[in-house]
């Protein structure tokens, strides 16, 4: 594969047809045979929807000004706090739009799209990350959703193993532990440090591999170029809020980003836990209904665009309504109470699959 494919996401799921779609991907596809058949007039809806592009703008001032506000504040305590309930539902909102602009639903044109994701990546300042969720969502997960050894959203299963057998071993300790990682994921940068020594930490006291090396992901990649044009932006992004505005805007930014990617990103990984089972073959994906959608670009309604991928977030609705018969299955929980589930069982699996439930002899010994 060459490095132009690897730089379009697009062009990178489309070689990689080769590997066949996984069961819950047909079903979608199954669906989607449904719905045309009863409802042709839905292909109406299909295509992108440049307007999109304004909210960009519109979320960058709203951020930057929430920063503007903190610095005049200059508080720790009001500096988390605006990241906690302001900074990571704006970041979570801008991450909508990063599913619209990967989906090329908002501009299809290269440079445009470019462009659009440039102007994103000032107001997430994620070094490039954002680049590597739109190859991955593309090439990975919309085609192999469920699929354990293809599909990124699903959780390498030797750590899950490793942290399993310490909960078994010691389930007082392995809720201090949990709330230690809690502890560490709200500190600015925490979840870095916190992904780097729980695995450690994990394997250490358990003797066990917390990597499955034989798992391969098919995914395309950002080229080089790519990943140094938005790390630069990135880059500058944090010299401007740092030298124009001033520290505490730099850490509100920051803070916020850091609790949105972290186990404290309460309504982010809510959102991910309520979207998929991981095992369900018949209902792969369900919907979240309600005013959340009004600030997330409709990314609730999950199931709508998991069968229809050309229709952009302001027609998802549109779908619901015209064939409810097919887009019937609805989330009765909301986000906050997925995420406290997850942590209430120290960070159950995010997605269930058949390779968890393979005989503790087939995880490999550290």
């Amino acid at each position: 594969m060459n490095e132009t494919t690897f730089g379009n996401p697009r062009l990178g799921a489309q070689r990689m047809k080769r590997a066949a779609r996984s069961v819950q991907s047909e079903q979608h596809a199954k669906m989607r045979g449904q719905a045309l058949a009863r409802h042709p007039e839905l292909i109406l809806l299909f295509g992108n929807n440049p307007w999109t592009a304004l909210a960009i703008p519109v979320l960058l001032v709203i951020h930057w000004g929430v920063a503007a506000l903190v610095q005049n504040q200059a508080n720790l305590l009001l500096t988390f706090v605006a990241a906690f309930f302001l900074g990571q539902l704006l970041i979570h909102a801008a991450g909508g739009l990063v599913h619209e602009t990967a989906h090329r639903m908002i501009f299809r044109a290269q440079w445009p799209k470019r462009l659009c994701d440039l102007g994103l990546e000032m107001v997430l300042g994620s070094f490039s990350k954002q680049l590597t969720y739109q190859h991955e969502h593309l090439s990975s997960h919309h085609r192999h959703q469920g699929d354990y050894q293809r599909d990124y959203e699903h959780e390498d299963r030797f750590a899950l193993a490793a942290r399993h057998a310490y909960k078994n071993q010691h389930p007082f300790r392995q809720r201090l532990v949990t709330l230690v990682i809690l502890a560490l994921h709200c500190l600015p940068f925490g979840f870095v440090v916190s992904d780097c020594l729980a695995p450690r930490f994990y394997r250490a006291a358990t003797g066990l591999p917390v990597k499955d090396t034989d798992r391969l992901i098919p995914s395309s990649h950002p080229t080089t170029h790519e990943r140094l044009m938005f790390i630069a932006v990135s880059l500058l992004t944090n010299v401007l809020l740092f030298w124009f505005i001033g520290i505490w805007a730099w850490l509100y930014h920051n803070w916020a980003l850091s609790l949105f990617l972290g186990k404290m990103g309460v309504m982010n990984l809510g959102q991910s836990l309520s979207e998929h089972d991981g095992d369900n073959e018949t209902v792969p994906t369900r919907s979240t209904y309600g005013p959340i959608n009004w600030f997330l670009f409709n990314t609730g309604y999950h199931l709508e665009h998991h069968v229809f991928i050309n229709v952009p977030w302001n027609q998802l609705p549109v779908l619901t309504r015209v064939a409810p018969e097919v887009f019937c299955h609805a989330n009765k929980i909301n986000y906050v109470r997925h995420w406290w589930a997850h942590v209430a069982a120290d960070f159950s699996a995010s997605r269930k699959n058949s390779w968890q439930n393979k005989p503790s002899e087939t995880v490999k010994p550290g």
